[in-house]
């Protein structure tokens, strides 16, 4: 009977689950769905736009009229971009350039989106109702078994307080010796176990000893805290190889011929970029390098005009050098001039006035005559 319990309960736990993973896959898909339609509704993606329809954008350019919205019809797509959160740019047949803010059958497509998002509601309210009352109906046939053995989670038993200085193999040893265990799991992490532990037991009244033996023993200064487990810890699954993992890669799609101009006109101003890049920086190469050699030769004519007025002083130098001999000798010559003329006076005036003897006289006398015809002579001449 308890069997018979179980399998029930399981299969109703089956029954919901799947009801709950259907109602989430129609409920996720019927979202992107109106999601997708709320983009082609506002102008976000290209592909929902073609030439010719009518929509409303928002003006870009001048200040003045930046912001400003005009509907009409589409004359030509600006932009390469498949989608743009805040709409794909476009010129429209006036003239006038802006981002697609919604087009003009946006009202029928919000209403029909917001229609299905009721009925999604709806659904969901419904099936949550049966997942609900397919709930109540596990809780009471579980009651009704009047056991709790034959539950997996009953048969784990979850010990924390494991102190994480421990080693790992002292941590398990504590369940050796104990009936029923069947294994031990310690969580690791970063090559250090997390402070807890699984003790797996082969039935109920294994697990109700492990509780027993262990709960409130002290092991490396703290205490344990022995309790069954909410459920038994799942397996692992196992980790896909590499070679499996590509072969279930979804196969790309091709791209349009859109998309292969639009990557060649990206790889085209990449390239002009980096080519403009390039030329820049060999232009600064090629300035620094100028910039360079005249600092070298300003320093070599501010040295040759330092050496040249160095020149001028040291010749300067030596022709005050020269006159300041030159007037020393001359005051030299001056001063000897000037004291022997004194020396002279000075044994002049020893020897005492000039006098002339008594037979001199008719001498001077004769001179004297002389001089006189001689003046006159001239004179007369002269005239």
């Amino acid at each position: 009977m308890r069997a018979r319990t179980s399998l029930s309960s399981q299969a109703c736990a089956r029954r919901v689950l799947q009801r709950r993973r259907r109602c989430i896959r129609r409920l996720t898909g019927r979202h992107d769905a109106i999601a997708d339609d709320d983009d082609a509704r506002t102008g976000r993606r290209r592909d929902a736009l073609a030439l010719g329809d009518v929509v409303e954008i928002k003006v870009v350019g001048t200040a003045a009229v930046n912001g400003a919205t005009v509907t009409g019809a589409i004359a030509d797509f600006v932009t390469n971009a498949s989608f743009h959160a805040d709409g794909i740019k476009v010129r429209l047949e006036c003239g006038a350039i802006g981002r697609v803010s919604r087009r003009a059958d946006a009202p029928a497509a919000a209403r029909a989106s917001d229609e299905n998002s009721v009925e999604v509601e709806d659904e969901v309210e419904e099936e949550e109702e049966e997942d609900e009352s397919s709930a109540e109906s596990i809780e009471r046939v579980a009651s009704s078994s009047g056991t709790s053995g034959t539950g997996r989670a009953v048969r784990t038993a979850h010990v924390s307080g494991v102190s994480k200085s421990a080693d790992a193999s002292t941590a398990k040893s504590l369940a050796d010796g104990l009936k029923g265990v069947k294994r031990v799991r310690l969580p690791t992490r970063a090559g250090a176990h997390m402070g807890y532990m699984f003790i797996e037991c082969d039935d109920a009244d294994a697990l109700r000893g492990v509780v027993e033996a262990l709960n409130g023993v002290e092991f490396e200064g703290k205490r344990l805290n022995v309790e069954p487990a909410k459920e038994d810890p799942r397996p692992k699954e196992k980790k896909k190889t590499t070679a499996t993992a590509s072969k279930q890669k979804p196969q790309k799609s091709k791209k349009t011929r859109s998309e292969l101009e639009a990557e060649n006109k990206e790889r085209r101003i990449l390239e002009a970029r980096a080519q403009m890049e390039a030329d820049a920086l060999l232009e600064l190469e090629r300035a620094k390098r100028r910039r360079e050699r005249e600092l070298e030769r300003k320093e070599r004519e501010i040295q040759s005009q330092r050496e040249l007025e160095m020149e001028r002083e040291r010749r300067a130098k030596a022709v005050l050098e020269r006159r300041a001999a030159a007037s020393k000798a001359r005051a030299e010559r001056a001063r000897a001039q000037t004291e022997a003329r004194e020396a002279r006076d000075a044994a002049a005036a020893a020897l005492g006035d000039i006098r002339l003897d008594a037979s001199w006289r008719a001498r001077v006398d004769e001179l004297r005559a002389s001089l006189d015809r001689l003046r006159v002579d001239a004179d007369a001449h002269v005239e």
